[in-house]
C-alpha cells in the first residue's frame, strides 16, 4: 500500500474501535442493485471530496443530489460514509436511503463487521469491499458476514493479480477501478483490459469516468455498470449530463 492508502487503513482501525455497538434493524426491504442497474447501468456518486480531488463540491445538498440522480436515469446511489477523507457519514448514507426507491451503496474502507452493522442498520443495500486493503481470511469473513446480513457486494479490483485472488468468491458485482491504489494515478485503458478478462454476470467500470466515451469504452469490455462520482459531482446540469452518458452507451451494441 501507498503512504496514502496506508494512512487511511491506520486510521480506520482506530476509528472502529470509537464505533459503538448498533442495533442490527432497519425499515427498508434489501433490494438487488442488479435488477435496478440492468436498465439504468450508472452508480452516481455523492461525495464531497476525495484524497486525490480534495475539495469536488463542498455546497451540494445530499437530498437534493440524490434525488436529482434518481430523476436523471440512475439505478444506484454510492454514498461515501468516511468522514475524514471524503467528507461523507453514515448519517448521509440513511438519508440517502430514505428518499430513495433506487438502491444505495455504502462506500468506504470496510474492514470490520461493524461497519456492516452500520451499513445494514444505516439503509444500505450494497458494500463496497476494497480486495487491496484485506488479506484473504478478512475478505472471506467479510464475504461471509455480508450474506448473513442479506447485502450485495461490490468487490473491487484493479489488478488481474487480485482478480484471480476473488475470482472463486459468491460476490453480486465485481468492479473493476481504473484508479491503482498504489500510485493513484488513473489508467482506464488498464481498467477495460482487465474489465475484457474478467469472467462474472456483473462487471462494474469504476473511477475516471468523465463522459460517454469512457462508457462506451467499458461497455465493450463487458463492463455493465458504471460507477460515476467526482464528474456528477461537478456538472452543473445533471439531467444533461446523464442524457449525453446514456446516448453514448445506446450507441454501443
Amino acid at each position: 500500500m501507498n503512504n496514502k492508502l496506508l494512512e487511511i487503513v491506520n486510521y480506520k482501525k482506530e476509528y472502529i474501535k470509537t464505533l459503538p455497538r448498533i442495533e442490527l434493524k432497519r425499515e427498508k426491504t434489501i433490494l438487488d442493485p442488479r435488477k435496478f442497474l440492468l436498465n439504468n447501468p450508472i452508480i452516481a456518486e455523492f461525495k464531497k471530496a476525495s484524497p486525490s480531488a480534495g475539495i469536488i463540491n463542498n455546497e451540494m445538498d445530499l437530498e437534493e443530489c440524490v434525488l436529482e440522480y434518481q430523476r436523471s436515469g440512475a439505478g444506484m446511489v454510492s454514498v461515501l460514509t468516511d468522514e475524514k477523507f471524503f467528507g461523507g457519514s453514515f448519517e448521509y448514507l440513511l438519508k440517502a436511503s430514505q428518499v430513495l426507491s433506487i438502491p444505495t451503496l455504502c462506500k468506504d474502507f470496510i474492514i470490520s463487521e461493524i461497519q456492516m452493522d452500520y451499513a445494514y442498520s444505516f439503509g444500505a443495500d450494497a458494500v463496497l469491499l476494497i480486495a487491496t486493503i484485506l488479506d484473504d481470511n478478512l475478505l472471506h469473513k467479510l464475504v461471509s458476514y455480508a450474506k448473513k446480513l442479506s447485502l450485495n457486494i461490490l468487490l473491487e479490483i484493479h489488478t488481474e493479480l487480485e482478480y484471480e485472488r476473488v475470482k472463486d468468491l459468491k460476490v453480486e458485482m465485481i468492479g473493476v477501478n481504473s484508479r491503482n491504489l498504489d500510485t493513484f494515478q488513473i489508467d482506464k485503458n488498464n481498467a477495460a483490459r482487465i474489465i475484457s478478462k474478467v469472467k462474472h454476470d456483473f462487471v462494474v467500470a469504476e473511477s475516471g469516468i468523465e463522459d460517454e466515451n469512457d462508457l462506451k469504452m467499458f461497455k465493450r469490455a463487458g463492463a455493465k455498470g458504471f460507477l460515476i462520482g467526482t464528474s456528477l459531482m461537478r456538472s452543473k446540469n445533471l439531467t444533461d449530463t446523464f442524457t449525453k452518458l446514456y446516448r453514448g452507451l445506446k450507441d454501443v451494441c
